[in-house]
């Protein structure tokens, strides 16, 4: 079996076991009855050998690459998923890049700073969930990042939550008590990898909201007909089409490099469209609704927060445009157009 076909096989088992054991319920579920239904999940996910997709094969892992894991982790983002199998993916893949093999159990990335010694990490995503944080801490002299592998329970936590009330905690190292301590490839951080799965993830959420708008507009009557038969919202619908399209195209494009490397410029650009695609497809998915796409008794609004969450993490769209555009200017003879469709146009397989 070839790993395109093993990686086919593991995001079906994804949707499978997502569609299952991860309903709207779930996501807004409070207490015991959230851990109760995340530990489920988790051990599903566990049981299925998703969260060992990118562990290398001597580790007992399955040893494919970001392009086999990116329909698992679109599902991750179509369903909300509460669990970190992205994040734990991506600690995956920077362990292998420095050669090691993460400890087993739920991580979590983190983007980290040095202060008066310790290893301070904020808004760290599934923080309560993890065992472990993958942090890339950068160099004074902008050289290589260091790669920590640090234990949660040895860290002191500020605990807070994000706009969709999961963990994104604050948590200190005061003795940095490593699993992994190592330079990373030129290039490569925290912020790369967890720009490419948000990327992922927004591609699978934004397609969950235009099917929602497309279902409702089908469905709900105004004036004797239905809405989605009034030509100014399928041409809204339209937009919101071509901007998910582009979503999904953009996560192909982050998630295209050889095994488990990442490169810099396309996930940047990749993680820009993203998330400019989140502003015009919530935008859209919320007129075409009306004022119930806003109730917590409805849907939508499940989908659409975590959409701006994850457009907001690991880099804006303004941030990656920014680093994009010194990037073009740094050349002598800068070449937008060129730079333009190198960075779209996926490798050779």
């Amino acid at each position: 079996m070839s790993d395109l076909d093993t990686g086919l096989m593991l995001a079906d088992t994804a949707q499978r076991i997502l569609a299952d054991l991860c309903p709207p319920a779930l996501l807004r579920a409070e207490g015991a009855a959230r851990r109760e239904g995340v530990d489920a999940l988790w051990n599903a996910i566990s049981a299925a050998g998703l969260d060992r997709a990118l562990a290398p094969e001597a580790e007992g892992g399955v040893g494919l690459g970001w392009p086999e894991v990116r329909a698992t982790i679109e599902a991750l983002g179509r369903f909300g998923a509460p669990v970190p199998l992205a994040e734990t993916l991506a600690a995956q893949a920077l362990a292998r890049l420095v050669g090691c093999a993460l400890p087993d159990g739920p991580a979590s990335l983190a983007v980290a700073r040095l202060e008066a010694g310790r290893v301070v990490a904020a808004a760290v995503p599934h923080s309560g969930q993890a065992r472990w944080v993958a942090c890339s801490v950068a160099r004074g002299d902008g050289g290589p990042h260091r790669l920590l592998v640090l234990p949660v329970q040895s860290a002191q936590c500020t605990p807070q939550t994000g706009m969709t009330g999961e963990d994104r905690s604050r948590l200190v190292w005061a003795e940095a008590d490593a699993a992994i301590d190592s330079e990373m490839p030129a290039g490569v951080s925290a912020l790369l990898a967890g720009a490419a799965i948000r990327t992922a993830q927004i591609a699978g959420a934004c397609a969950r909201a235009l099917e929602m708008a497309t279902g409702y507009a089908n469905d709900r009557e105004q004036f004797g007909r239905p809405i989605g038969k009034f030509q100014a919202l399928q041409q809204q619908l339209a937009v919101a089409g071509e901007w998910s399209a582009m979503a999904s195209m953009a996560s192909q494009l982050a998630l295209a490099g050889p095994d488990v490397q990442l490169q810099p410029a396309r996930v940047a650009a990749a993680k820009q469209v993203a998330g400019t695609a989140v502003e015009t497809c919530t935008a859209i998915a919320h007129a075409v609704h009306g004022a119930i796409g806003v109730t917590a008794e409805y849907d939508l609004q499940l989908y659409t927060r975590r959409l701006w969450a994850w457009a907001g993490e690991f880099g804006s769209s303004l941030y990656w445009a920014g680093m994009l555009g010194e990037a073009v200017l740094e050349d002598d003879e800068p070449r937008v157009w060129d730079e333009v469709i190198r960075l779209s146009t996926l490798p050779a397989a």
